[in-house]
């Protein structure tokens, strides 16, 4: 009788089924971004009109993120003076107030005349360099990523003297070298990403001095794409693509090799851009527009630019039978996939009465996403008495194993598997519940999930039933 009632003890789960549903909840570090530009100017403040904000568009599109370009063309042959650094500095305090993370670029040029416009010698970009970096590492914590090196006609690395293969490679070490290893950098085609990587192998000694290593930078460099879709190549993104000499099938698989590159690079570090509506129909189409999306794990896009491309993807019709999508627009469709949508798909706990050991779960998530988290959040798994209401945690994102980032590759399925002890439960039913969260804000992220449950705070997975 004393084994039986020491070791006697069940522990029943009765799962929720998981209905994934076509939200449209505002999500952080994703989705289509605001532009915004700064002229700056030696011994010249910024204006009240110039530091305007937009919370949401005219349909209630919430922004979560803005790209902020500072244009640097009036010290192309100086150091930046003290109100270049207070104007930039008043920007990303203004930005630290909103809920939305900035992508930021430093120019020279937004007419198309990059290499007219930059400096004529390399060490005032490096100079220049030097001056921001404080500035990024001290608002790091609202940087979503950065774009370029300085250099090239509207800051998109082409049109410039500095794009050789020493120079742009000194220009990104040295970039990376100052600002805090938390900050993404990206570079504008695949290509450049390569090439300064195979610089960097060649001429070991050259470069030596940067205080970074090809271990950390990987993990830092992504891309940005302005001319995603305009062409097979994206609009000289992806050179071999726009080589005539080669077949139309070359140029095929030219493209197909770099989208296949980004697919494995970008799963973990960011990229996005503008699309461009495209003469050749084909790439613009719903199943290749997402197809495309998909491989180059886009997280944000420029919602004004190109607007017919937008216009057209606010008129075509997305199908997938059993999606909550099925019938929507591909607009609607992008826009809620932008970046990372994670889904409950499944979960369940299995214990035997009789047994000493502990209890099994597993929790299946759905990246349903472009692409994939790339700055910390909180995931929990929490199990609280519905009587008593006494919480407490099974699952914590800071005890799994590689989980910062969480690791939910887009487009997969991932499976969270973790044991508990039922003795250590009084006898009663228990609410499992997931939760989601930024580290940062405390803000609650969402599961695209029917499950959630407002006064627990949480997307409730199933009952638990524990008796002795």
């Amino acid at each position: 009788m004393y084994y039986y009632h020491t070791h006697h003890i069940t522990a029943v789960f009765t799962k929720q089924e998981q209905k994934e549903i076509a939200v449209n909840k505002s999500r952080p570090e994703c989705g289509w971004f605001q532009l915004y530009s700064y002229y700056l100017k030696p011994q010249t403040n910024l204006t009240a009109d110039e530091l305007y904000y937009e919370v949401s568009d005219k349909d209630n599109y919430e922004y979560r993120l803005s790209l902020v370009e500072f244009n640097l063309a009036e010290y192309a042959s100086s150091s930046l003076d003290l109100a270049a650094v207070k104007n930039i500095q008043t920007v990303l305090t203004q930005f630290q107030k909103t809920r939305s993370k900035v992508i930021v670029r430093f120019l020279y040029d937004w007419d198309g005349n990059g290499e007219a416009k930059e400096p004529k010698q390399l060490t005032i970009i490096l100079k220049h360099m030097k001056t921001v970096a404080p500035l990024l590492n001290e608002y790091k914590d609202i940087i979503y990523t950065t774009q370029g090196i300085f250099v090239g006609s509207w800051g998109e690395m082409h049109d410039s003297k500095f794009l050789n293969n020493q120079d742009m490679t000194t220009l990104l070490l040295y970039y990376a070298s100052l600002t805090d290893s938390s900050i993404y950098l990206s570079v504008r085609t695949p290509e450049q990403y390569q090439t300064i990587f195979s610089e960097w192998e060649k001429h070991k000694d050259r470069y030596k001095k940067y205080a970074i290593t090809k271990k950390e930078l990987t993990k830092r460099l992504g891309l940005f794409n302005d001319g995603i879709l305009g062409s097979i190549s994206d609009l000289g993104s992806y050179r071999d693509a726009d080589d005539t000499t080669k077949t139309a099938q070359e140029r095929l698989d030219a493209r197909k090799k770099a989208l296949s590159f980004q697919d494995t690079l970008c799963l973990h570090v960011p990229n996005g851009g503008e699309v461009i509506q495209s003469t050749d129909s084909s790439l613009s189409t719903t199943k290749d527009a997402i197809t495309t999306l998909q491989q180059m794990h886009v997280s944000y896009l420029n919602q004004l630019y190109d607007k017919d491309a937008i216009t057209l993807w606010k008129k075509a019709v997305y199908h997938q039978k059993n999606s909550p999508y099925d019938g929507s627009t591909l607009y609607d469709y992008i826009t809620n996939h932008l970046g990372a949508r994670p889904v409950l798909t499944d979960s369940s706990v299995s214990y035997h009465p009789f047994q000493k050991g502990d209890a099994k779960g597993t929790i299946t998530v759905e990246n349903t996403g472009f692409s994939n988290y790339y700055h910390k959040k909180d995931f929990q798994l929490v199990c609280i008495n519905k009587e008593t209401k006494k919480e407490t945690t099974l699952v914590s994102s800071d005890r799994l194993k590689n989980a910062n980032p969480l690791y939910w590759d887009s487009r997969k399925k991932t499976v969270i598997s973790y044991r508990f002890s039922p003795f250590s439960f009084e006898d009663g039913a228990y609410l499992l519940l997931a939760r989601l969260s930024d580290p940062i804000t405390r803000e609650e992220l969402f599961f695209a999930n029917d499950s959630y449950d407002k006064q627990y705070r949480g997307y409730v997975l199933g009952t638990l039933q524990i008796k002795r």
